[in-house]
């Protein structure tokens, strides 16, 4: 029997999607059924002839009453016939007009295998070119992450040929070995994808930006926002104290228009707006164009405590659309409009120019 190096194949959702499905739901790459369910699923082609399938794994999440049974058989052969017609073993299967027990007869008839209640299935009776598969639960369950490797079992296959030959209770016993050396290395090589901003579980997301130097709340933050705020960090970082980073750390959290006022920057005779600019030359204010949202309030001063200058103080003003005078209104002692604008009273009268109230 040839020899072929190891591969993987995962059954994803582009593949899922193409199976004879009847009970189940297509969740991404995931199987779903409340009761019932079963997929018949295309060939795989290892385009090698002769070819030793090694195992199949997937995950699963069962229901108290729940049982996965999985069938399988491997040929190299990608025909059937059917009354007196060669037909391809995928059209056949795939086909719903063809009976359950047609199928069913099909899949003894190659001496495939059937298994109940097990994720991890032994292929290694199996060699052919291709290989179909048929899953199906009963009393409702999940499946995902399915795998098939190529051959199976690496362990057994560094032994020398002698220990190779109808030993089927040792290849069974490595087979378990070898499989936690498989679902370990798999681990190693999602690390990428455990490192990479886009693709890591949420859970993860605050430990990369501990490891950045950043406080997090997920309770304040949502996955999304968090990811933006990763992107952003090295350049938040690099600039942090800078308005710029003041900035667009607001920006990450809201498109609203943003501006920010230094007090030490407004002219010596400028009014100061009393406290809404502060009192000191290291105050300044975050003005945000929006409407007082209370939760965005405390997200916002979680990031600006982190990227403001050392011992600077700041307010946070959400400036509505319009404000308004109901009744009970007062000014204060010698209180003057600072700009002349155009106004008018009840009755209509034009109100222009400079105003005082006594």
């Amino acid at each position: 029997m040839a020899d072929y190096g190891i591969r993987r194949y995962r059954l994803r959702e582009a593949m899922l999607s193409r199976g004879l499905r009847d009970g189940f739901t297509l969740d991404g790459g995931a199987l779903e059924t409340a009761e019932r369910g079963y997929i018949v699923l295309p060939a795989l082609d290892s385009s090698q002839p002769d070819c030793a399938w090694g195992r199949l794994s997937l995950s699963c999440r069962l229901g108290p009453e729940g049982m996965l049974t999985i069938r399988a058989f491997a040929s190299n052969q990608n025909a059937v016939v059917r009354n007196n017609e060669a037909v391809s073993v995928d059209r056949f299967l795939l086909d719903p007009e063809v009976s359950r027990q047609e199928k069913e007869r099909l899949f003894l008839l190659a001496d495939g295998l059937e298994h109940s209640g097990a994720k991890d299935v032994l292929l290694t009776d199996q060699t052919g070119r291709y290989l179909w598969l048929w899953l199906e639960v009963t009393g409702g369950g999940r499946l995902e992450n399915l795998r098939v490797y190529v051959p199976g079992d690496n362990f057994f296959r560094t032994l020398p040929q002698v220990y190779q030959m109808d030993n089927d209770f040792l290849q069974r016993y490595l087979s378990i070995f070898s499989t936690m050396y498989q679902e370990l290395q798999e681990e190693i090589d999602r690390i990428p994808d455990l490192l990479n901003v886009d693709t890591a579980p949420e859970p993860l997301l605050p430990v990369l930006a501990f490891w950045l130097g950043l406080e997090t709340d997920m309770a304040l933050f949502e996955a999304a926002e968090l990811r933006r705020l990763l992107k952003a960090a090295p350049e938040l970082l690099a600039r942090k104290g800078t308005k710029w980073a003041v900035l667009e750390a607001v920006k990450l959290l809201t498109e609203a228009p943003v501006y920010l006022v230094e007090r030490n920057l407004l002219p010596p005779d400028a009014d100061s707006g009393g406290a809404l600019y502060g009192e000191t030359p290291y105050d300044f204010t975050v003005m945000l164009a929006s409407h007082l949202d209370e939760k965005l309030r405390l997200r916002l001063k979680y990031l600006i405590d982190q990227f403001k200058p050392a011992r600077s103080r700041y307010q946070l003003v959400f400036l509505e659309e319009c404000g308004g005078l109901d009744a009970f209104t007062y000014l204060d002692l010698n209180g003057r409009m600072l700009q002349n604008v155009p106004g008018s009273l009840d009755e209509g009268q034009g109100l222009t120019g400079t105003a005082y109230l006594r």
